[in-house]
């Protein structure tokens, strides 16, 4: 059997081929792609074959495309024109990504929708990086090992803090977080994948889920559940390397810490610091969790002066070298 169908159809055999192009840029897409930039050569191609999913300009709907074997159907508006309440339907005009990710938002959101599991060449690494201590220098520290490690593998990176800020510093909008992945892993899991590929956002190389907006959602999560809910969101994503930022948000973090392959613990000089380190070591001492121990590496960052001025960029400069070297000693990279 052969793959399913997704069927283009636009009257400029430019915009027709930009988004054969988009959708075979994701190799692990489940279709095969036929464009056309005659209505009636749709017509004759779908009198002939099933169709799973059809993208088709405004101008060249018709109500008559609902009766033919067509799984689902998604115009591209281009205007302010009405379209039937029953019709799915996104601006045709927008960036790449964000149109890609209309495109698997409204077809994941169908039924009958044709599965899609991508595939990873090795078991999952689990990088943690944890520490009592709170410093902002964590996530700066996760995000710059992210965009190194993901220069070589594709690559996650999962927030649990309670407020990351996220959509400030990198200036966007997020339309999907954290919150809806943890509902369609629970409610949804056959569209998972679609789900992802509709909120997955890049810094560089880097893929990252938006953070939750509200901390509460973590909460009702059961301790022994996080593992599988992060393995999960790898396999369906086609991940190899996930970072997790992570904080005592998450009900079980020692759980997922000893599923790391590696973890990091920044740590400072002061007294204070010194405290809570050693309250926080004494604790994975009586609780008997040796493997987190043994698998911590713990480092003081060094005063840099000149801090990449955005975070996309912390995969270069003094900082990612720094980082980088790190990762290399560890075995990580």
């Amino acid at each position: 059997m052969g793959k399913p169908i997704m069927a283009i159809c636009d009257r400029q055999a430019a915009y027709i081929s930009q988004l054969i192009a988009l959708f075979q840029e994701k190799k692990e897409l489940p279709f095969e792609i036929h464009g056309f930039t005659k209505n009636e050569s749709l017509q004759k191609f779908c009198e002939k074959n099933k169709v799973a999913l059809l993208i088709i300009s405004e101008p060249d709907y018709r109500e008559e495309l609902q009766k033919e074997e067509i799984d689902r159907i998604l115009v591209l508006q281009e205007g302010a024109g009405s379209l039937p309440e029953h019709v799915a339907a996104i601006n045709k005009f927008q960036p790449a990504g964000v149109l890609y990710r209309e495109i698997m938002r409204v077809y994941g959101e169908g039924e009958n929708i044709v599965p899609f599991q991508k595939k990873r060449k090795s078991k999952v690494q689990l990088i943690g990086v944890y520490s009592p201590l709170h410093c902002c220098m964590q996530t700066i520290f996760s995000l710059a090992a992210g965009e190194i490690l993901a220069k070589k593998k594709k690559t996650l990176y999962l927030n649990f803090e309670c407020f990351s800020g996220f959509e400030t510093l990198l200036g966007r909008r997020f339309d999907g977080n954290f919150t809806d992945i943890l509902y369609y892993y629970d409610c949804a899991r056959e569209k998972l994948s679609y789900k992802l590929e509709s909120i997955v956002q890049k810094m560089g190389e880097l893929y990252f889920i938006p953070p939750a907006a509200s901390f509460e959602d973590f909460q009702d999560i059961r301790e022994e559940k996080w593992l599988s809910i992060v393995t999960g969101i790898a396999e369906a994503g086609g991940y190899e390397t996930v970072v997790l930022d992570l904080t005592e948000q998450v009900r079980g973090v020692y759980t997922l810490l000893g599923a790391c392959d590696t973890i990091y613990t920044l740590i400072k000089d002061d007294r204070m610091a010194k405290a809570k380190l050693a309250q926080y070591e004494l604790l994975l001492e009586q609780e008997d969790y040796i493997d987190i121990r043994e698998r911590t590496r713990k480092y003081r960052i060094p005063f840099m002066k000149n801090l990449p001025a955005g975070l996309e960029h912390l995969g270069r400069g003094d900082l990612a070298d720094y980082v980088g070297k790190r990762l290399k000693e560890d075995g990580v990279l």
